[in-house]
């Protein structure tokens, strides 16, 4: 490896790997040795496959000389004496001296999803205390929506600021370089800067959508499927949720819902339809998102880990006092079918499953 990217490779906080087009590990930095319980050398060699076992893992990418942008996955690590833990991996790939290479940048995310699910889930005093069901439910939606934003100020006063100014010292490195490979290389971290730069300003905007906080679901969700159709090509349909008389506290309730199903449309779907339904049922409002995608058979997919998505909107709903069933075969598409109550009764609907 070229020195300076070898000394970003090295001091790099995240775990990094270098991957080539068979899987194998052709280097990895002394966090990546550290993370998965491997000695000093000990991954070099090793099947990419063996940190993330069954698992689909795009070792392959790179190669086709059009710079492919940076994927990001959601994958369940494995460490040498087998414990496990969720981890989140960029996968970069790059051209090398050997060909086309893929280097991974592994983060242990434990504890943030475990301050995730604190968060969602703090809910026990709420079956203690029925009566004081629908103000602790405002209460903790408001906490929820201010911690949102708190992190979305945060990344973007410190995280996006300093990447912002990395990004303007690395163009004025450029112009001190004149060797066309550490020009190749800086030109590929640039790149990954203002790809993350990007992704860092969406996620603000998905914590803290603009029109949500004026409460406006019908803007928010225009909003949240317009940009499934951009980035996507998923066209959708939209029934207006003005129709159905949304109870306040639970608006930004339904709106996390929505968008946690309109990700796994996006994330694992393969549609190119989707529609966004909302009706008035049994003292409640029921919201259906049906997609024409690929489908899945949900008993196996929500039993693999790293799957936390399904729960979580069945425990946002059932927080609310209703419910949240998934109904998917596949190669039939994907319905997410879920009843908020509007007056706060759990037993209002109940009749209807999750």
């Amino acid at each position: 490896m070229k020195s300076r990217f070898r000394q970003l490779f090295e001091s790099s906080p995240d775990a990094m790997v270098i991957v080539d087009r068979a899987g194998q590990i052709r280097q990895a930095n002394a966090q990546a040795e550290a993370l998965f319980g491997f000695r000093p050398g000990g991954l070099r060699g090793q099947d990419v496959e063996r940190l993330f076992p069954g698992q689909s893992v795009p070792f392959h990418l790179g190669g086709s000389g059009t710079g492919e942008p940076v994927r990001r996955l959601d994958l369940v690590g494995s460490r040498r004496d087998v414990s496990q833990f969720p981890a989140e991996v960029n996968v970069i790939p790059i051209e090398g001296r050997e060909g086309a290479m893929t280097v991974m940048s592994i983060k242990d995310i434990t504890e943030a999803q475990r301050a995730q699910f604190v968060l969602e889930l703090g809910l026990d005093t709420l079956e203690s205390a029925d009566r004081d069901h629908q103000a602790l439910l405002g209460h903790l939606i408001r906490a929820q929506e201010e911690e949102r934003g708190r992190i979305a100020a945060d990344i973007h006063d410190d995280t996006i600021q300093m990447l912002a100014a990395a990004n303007l010292r690395l163009q004025q490195l450029r112009h001190r370089l004149q060797d066309p490979d550490e020009l190749g290389i800086l030109a590929k971290l640039q790149e990954t800067l203002t790809l993350s730069l990007s992704r860092l300003r969406q996620l603000i905007f998905d914590l803290r959508p603009p029109s949500l906080q004026r409460g406006s679901l019908d803007t928010a969700l225009h909003a949240l499927l317009e940009q499934l159709r951009t980035e996507n090509g998923i066209a959708y349909q939209l029934d207006d949720p003005a129709t159905a008389r949304t109870p306040g506290t639970a608006t930004v309730l339904i709106y996390r819902i929505i968008q946690e199903a309109l990700a796994n449309v996006r994330e694992h779907a393969s549609a190119t339809t989707v529609r966004v339904q909302f009706a008035d049922v049994n003292g409640g409002c029921l919201i259906r998102i049906v997609d024409n995608g690929v489908g899945y058979d949900p008993a196996e997919v929500e039993n693999r880990p790293g799957h936390l998505g399904l729960t979580l909107m069945r425990e946002r709903a059932q927080v609310a006092g209703g419910w949240c069933r998934i109904e998917s075969t596949p190669g039939d598409g994907t319905t997410v079918e879920f009843w908020v109550p509007f007056g706060g009764s759990p037993e209002a609907g109940r009749g209807r499953a999750a």
